[in-house]
């Protein structure tokens, strides 16, 4: 008897992550911006309009940036009468149905946060034994995004578990709302993420204590981007690893220098990664937006294919990061990863290219020439060159 229900537990599972493979809600990484690091929980109404009105007006949303997501703080205090959530009245003061409505009409998605546990992390009510009532509330408004936390007391159930019920709890609205799955402190979250969810974070917050205001180096993604190695296989087809937001132009004490940032941004549409802006898009740089709306590197985040970036060498000196693409083309990364400018050479035959290739350069947007046996290159202190590469019959 034991070893029938095992396996009818275990073919439940295996159908349950065939149904999520089948039918993805997004079959690329999502694109879009996220409230905590530029507002933390300090979010209301105007701010959110303006930001949606600021994506529009920039050309982020024509880019791809499309989902606007509000995190830890939307809520009121306390639930109402009704145990419902609903949108503080003093700084959502039309509710969140018409921001949703505002966000729609202007062509963009609207995200909204919870936690599975009593309480959020910044203290408001979290989604605990709430999770119907919840989610029907989500999709009610026009919501269509859910990051879900993982803060608050859960009297001893696993986050697997109460994550789950979240996610069930969605799909029977009939709505389809994503899914993040943010356990932060879980280095596990990728072996049945795909199981119940569109993405999940691969490890820590990208900033830690953003409250006390710390110093915002490449190092802050680098770690992340160390927590997605060997999680590649797990993610794809509408699955994605998320190892947190961007912190291109992060808003408060950053340190990175320009091409710090973007070998962040070439490194995130490497490994296939979520396009999460954390700034405050109402007031970009000239330099920011080349960033940002580089074409040519969404569209290796955003590739058909669908298949994750993996890194195939590493030493003191650099990383080679490669892709492969839709159109029979790999997409390469190279990071130094030195203090100084450094010359930094692709072995083609090493990664399995043994003809003439030829090679453009992603952020000059221009073709370099056509290679048999290495390509050289000067690259920045922390900085990367991102190429593409085709093979020539």
């Amino acid at each position: 008897m034991r070893k029938t229900i095992v396996a009818l537990a275990l073919t439940a599972c295996v159908a349950l992550s065939a149904n999520a493979q089948d039918k993805p809600i997004t079959t690329a990484p999502p694109m879009g911006w996220m409230s905590w690091f530029p507002f933390i929980d300090k979010i209301d109404e105007k701010k959110i309009m303006e930001v949606a009105d600021a994506m529009v007006k920039s050309g982020l949303r024509d880019a791809g940036y499309k989902l606007l997501q509000l995190d830890d703080g939307w809520m009121a205090a306390k639930r109402d009468k009704e145990a419902r959530q609903y949108a503080d009245t003093s700084r959502f003061p039309h509710g969140m149905k018409y921001l949703a409505d505002y966000l729609h009409a202007r062509g963009l998605k609207i995200g909204i946060y919870s936690s599975n546990g009593m309480q959020t992390c910044a203290g408001y009510p979290g989604s605990y034994n709430h999770e119907e009532l919840d989610a029907n509330t989500y999709a009610a408004w026009g919501i269509d995004y859910l990051k879900y936390d993982a803060c608050g007391e859960k009297e001893k159930h696993t986050d697997r578990e109460l994550h789950t019920r979240m996610s069930k709890a969605l799909k029977a609205t009939g709505r389809p709302i994503m899914f993040e799955i943010c356990i932060f402190s879980s280095g596990q979250t990728h072996l049945w993420g795909a199981e119940i969810a569109d993405m999940w974070r691969t490890g820590g917050d990208i900033v830690k204590f953003i409250d006390k205001n710390p110093e915002v180096t490449y190092k802050n993604w680098y770690e992340n981007l160390n927590q997605v190695v060997g999680k590649e296989n797990y993610a794809g087809n509408g699955h994605w690893n998320d190892p947190d937001n961007l912190i291109v132009d992060y808003p408060r004490n950053n340190k990175q220098t320009y091409d710090e940032q973007k070998a962040q941004f070439s490194l995130w549409s490497i490994v296939s990664a979520p396009l999460t802006l954390g700034n405050d898009v109402r007031n970009m740089s000239a330099q920011t937006k080349a960033i940002l709306m580089n074409k040519e590197i969404i569209a290796v985040d955003q590739d058909k294919a669908g298949k994750p970036g993996t890194r195939v060498l590493a030493d003191e000196q650099k990383e080679i990061w490669i892709k492969p693409l839709n159109d029979g083309t790999k997409a390469v990364v190279i990071f130094n990863k030195e203090n100084t400018n450094a010359m930094l050479t692709l072995n083609l035959k090493a990664i399995g290219i043994a003809g003439k290739t030829m090679v453009r350069d992603l952020w000059e947007h221009a073709g370099k020439g056509t290679f048999t046996n290495t390509y050289t290159a000067k690259v920045a202190p922390h900085g990367v060159i991102m190429i593409k590469l085709t093979e020539l019959k």
